[in-house]
């Protein structure tokens, strides 16, 4: 794999090129290789998760807290008579949470002082939640293939097989893959080649891990769920299952308590994560078909004719039942299917001339023309009312319930040219223009120009560079360039961002339509100008290499789906909305630290820094955690101002904000410098906290250690700085929601006047205690261990009379462990800076071999 990133090497692939290009040089045959090679590759491993959970409270903690809650709710909500309200809370909390997981009466859990029963013990079994939904999984991966070539041809062959149980139930995965990459040489003019790729997986993921915020979303369900809920119906008394006449467990659906489970649903609407993950069906089967096929001629000396095709064919097809127990399809069981094919075809047709005048001059100039389809068709059905259990097909359901189709389209067209020059191999000078044109814009502005030049100076080629005798590589190079953006968000729809559009729409059996995009025919191309200058270098025989890289990016006329009133009944409008700026550094550092004849070890640095900042916007707006405004980065946090603890009343306190002449927001202070508070944040601006999700700096540590025929590599990546909003971390330091899980640090909650501490009071209903602030900015440093193999490669002299040219055995993890600021939390989520609920990464731990013959 290659990155391309500079403005120079990206400039020449267009729009679809705007943040970089990555290329995939896939494996192929050796020319007169002679015999046929067979490689084979087998790993087995064991998955588990690699983040541990949050830390929350148990039963005894839980009930504490929430008397605290209760009680305070009487006493700030009512008005009550604080002795009162605590005798209340003792007697009633019971009442509130539902269930008594201990082995004392529902009236004596806690006492008037909020202080659990001594005599209470828990006796309710199956309390964690994430015990039933998780397993220990397992990965197996195995491929074959074989490669080998003549003086005119050469082929490689592929066949992988993967089959992985995640650490969820039914997080299965399934995968068979081929791929065949031949190339002939039938005259000397004329050359061809095709690489054919096919893969097949099969998914069983539960359709309840959908949506971050879903009641079904396994992750989110137990995370939130109180400690004293049981998963399975258990004897109040003994707190043993109540087993079925089969003497199977019973799952506990905690029918009629409305909050039970996760806080604020309608009363008597049950869910049961455990239960939805065994009784629903969910399963996505993908067939993608990719080939790649070329043919070159070349009709005299530095002239070739090329042209390539790539085809990539997706299809997809999910079914997903719900069923008539419990959840989203209760009490009549609903039945889907999505199906959609994608079709991309890429072709271009490329002249290169190439010619050598003298000894010195050396001439390179590429023409070429490139058109690009997209076809993506899809069709969704659902029906409800199942009839018999098993049969996931429509005709095993009753009622048709939704009916949807579609199919969307999207064209680029670009032509495109560029020469390059070098003195001696020694001064490199190259420059390139691009039209593109897109679908996506009106064709009054569907054109785009857009054009690159860059140099490179071989130093290392300066005679006086060569007396350097510790000097092996010097190169200078920087780079200028323009590429054009079309993509506006993730919504098919986008493909038609000129248009106004509207949606066929049935109402009361009479056919009609509704307006469905407001479209926009001054939109244009995005640009994104880049400049870069780097210098690489080798040093010391080579023992110390790297590069030194800083860029500037610009985004002009950024393209978004701009937020619109709701009076206007849509959404968004696509606009160019905004210019801004993203520069850095990237820094490259490389060390052989030993080398002798049994022993090498090596070491690679990456170190790269990020800039962000808006330089132009005509209209400011909120997205999100952030705000977009000139003079600040998309990054930014813009959230209200949480200061503290009242230490009298246990309120939250925010700091006042107010709009200055400038329409900036500004803390408030009163005559006497003091700051201006207010216990209800939606009295107060949201202004800058000062804090931005982009770390310090980033990047990772490579080691490879070769000790005679072992090897170990590791590789750690890491954060420096920046901040995370923890939205997870807050729903765990709710105001005291009954039945929702609690942080541990919900221990250091006030409780009386006088109280110093940073957790304001649990207070059942008060939503004013943890909204979303600058409270629950975390530091986002993290340092994780990526990956690790150790690796053992067999002597030829022990194996060639197996029949065999290579042999090495090997374990490998990943994901072995990461060091964040708090348990639970994952700061590589993503690079805006928030959390949300979901499937964590994994941990493997895998063994494998590699024979060779």
């Amino acid at each position: 794999m290659t990155i391309l990133k500079d403005a120079s090497s990206t400039a020449l692939y267009g729009s679809r090129a705007a943040n970089g290009v990555v290329m995939i040089t896939t494996k192929q045959g050796k020319k007169n290789q002679g015999k046929v090679k067979i490689d084979f590759k087998a790993v087995g491993g064991i998955v588990s998760q690699a983040i541990p959970h949050y830390e929350t409270v148990g039963a005894k903690d839980y009930y504490e807290l929430m008397f605290q809650s209760y009680k305070n709710s009487l006493i700030y909500g009512t008005g009550a008579d604080p002795a009162d309200a605590a005798q209340t809370a003792a007697t009633g909390i019971y009442s509130k949470l539902g269930y008594n997981p201990f082995n004392v009466a529902n009236g004596e859990i806690v006492d008037a002082n909020g202080v659990i029963n001594p005599n209470a013990s828990v006796i309710a079994k199956s309390l964690d939640w994430y015990d039933p939904i998780e397993q220990t999984g397992k990965r197996q991966n195995y491929n074959l293939s074989a490669s080998g070539g003549g003086e005119n041809h050469n082929f490689y062959f592929s066949l992988g097989y993967l089959n992985e149980t995640g650490y969820v139930v039914n997080s299965d995965f399934e995968r068979i893959n081929t791929r065949m990459n031949v190339n002939v040489t039938p005259k000397k003019w004329l050359k061809m080649g095709t690489n054919m790729a096919w893969s097949f997986t099969d998914k069983g993921l539960a359709s309840t891990t959908d949506g971050n915020t879903s009641f079904g979303n396994p992750f989110r369900f137990a995370r939130y769920m109180g400690p004293i809920y049981p998963v399975y119906i258990v004897d109040p008394t003994t707190g043993d299952y109540i087993l079925d006449e089969a003497g199977n467990k019973q799952y506990d659906h905690g029918s009629g308590y409305s909050q039970y489970g996760i806080g604020g649903r309608p009363v008597n609407i049950d869910r049961h994560i455990v239960a939805e993950l065994d009784y629903n069906y969910n399963n996505t089967k993908t067939n993608i078909v990719s080939n790649r096929s070329y043919a070159e001629i070349t009709p005299m000396e530095g002239l070739k004719i090329s042209t390539n095709v790539g085809v990539d064919i997706q299809n997809y097809h999910q079914k997903d039942f719900e069923n008539k127990v419990i959840g989203d399809g209760a009490p009549d069981g609903r039945y889907n299917e999505t199906r959609y094919r994608q079709t991309a075809i890429n072709w271009n047709q490329l002249i290169n001339y190439s010619r050598t005048i003298g000894e010195d001059h050396n001439f390179e100039v590429l023409l070429g023309h490139e058109s690009y389809n997209l076809e993506y068709t899809y069709l969704y059905g659902m029906k409800s009312k199942s009839i018999v259990t098993g049969i996931n097909e429509f005709d095993n359901f009753v009622t048709p319930t939704s009916l949807d189709g579609a199919t969307y389209e999207k064209k680029t067209e670009g032509y495109f040219a560029r020469l390059k020059y070098n003195f001696q191999h020694k001064y490199y000078f190259e420059g390139s223009f691009r039209r593109d044109g897109s679908s996506v814009f009106h064709p009054d502005e569907r054109w785009g120009n857009f054009y690159s030049v860059g140099a490179t100076w071989r130093m290392d080629q300066e005679a006086f560079i060569q007396e350097i005798n510790w000097i092996d590589q010097l190169k200078f190079r920087v780079s200028y360039g323009e590429v054009g953006n079309d993509r506006i968000g993730t919504s098919r729809s986008d493909y038609y961002g000129y248009q106004a559009l509207y949606t066929p729409y049935p109402n009361a059996n009479e056919s009609g339509v509704k307006w469905s995009t407001i479209g926009n025919e001054k939109l244009t191309w995005e640009s994104n100008k880049s400049f870069d200058v780097a210098l690489e270098y080798g040093l010391l025989n080579n023992k110390v290499h790297g590069s030194i890289e800083f860029y500037h990016k610009i985004s002009e006329d950024l393209l978004y789906n701009m937020p619109l009133p709701s009076s206007m009944g849509l959404n968004s409008q696509p606009r160019n909305i905004a210019t801004l700026y993203n520069q850095g550094w990237e820094i490259g550092l490389g060390a052989t630290v030993i080398d002798n004849d049994d022993f090498k070890w090596n070491v690679d640095v990456q170190a790269s820094t990020v800039k962000n900042e808006i330089t132009k916007i005509p209209d400011v707006f909120i997205s999100g955690s952030k705000r977009w405004a000139k003079g600040h980065s998309i990054y930014d946090y813009y959230l209200y101002d949480y200061y503290g603890v009242d230490p009298n009343t246990g309120e939250a306190l925010y700091h006042v904000w107010e709009k200055g002449v400038d329409g900036e927001t500004y803390r408030k202070y009163d005559d006497n410098g003091n700051p201006v508070l207010t216990t209800n944040e939606q009295e107060s601006e949201k202004g800058y906290t000062g804090d931005s999700s982009i770390p310090d700096l980033f990047g990772s540590i490579s080691n490879t250690i070769d000790y005679k025929n072992w090897q170990l590599s590791f590789m750690f990546t890491y954060a420096i700085g920046g901040k995370i909003l923890d939205y997870n971390y807050r729903d765990l330091m709710h105001g005291g929601d009954y039945g929702d899980a609690l942080h541990v640090d919900m221990k250091n909650a006030w409780k009386k006047p006088g109280d110093i501490t940073d957790v304001p009071r649990l207070q059942n209903g008060n939503s004013h205690l943890a909204p979303t602030s600058d409270r629950w900015l975390t530091d986002a440093s993290y340092l994780s261990l990526k990956n690790v193999n150790l690796s053992y490669t067999f002597p030829k002299s022990m194996i060639s009379d197996w029949g065999l040219n290579s042999l090495k055995v090997f374990a490998s993890g990943e994901n072995l462990f990461m060091l964040a600021k708090r348990d639970g939390l994952n700061p590589q989520e993503a690079f805006s800076g928030t959390t949300s609920n979901v499937y964590l990464p994994s941990r493997v731990v895998s063994f494998g071999v590699n024979v060779s013959f």
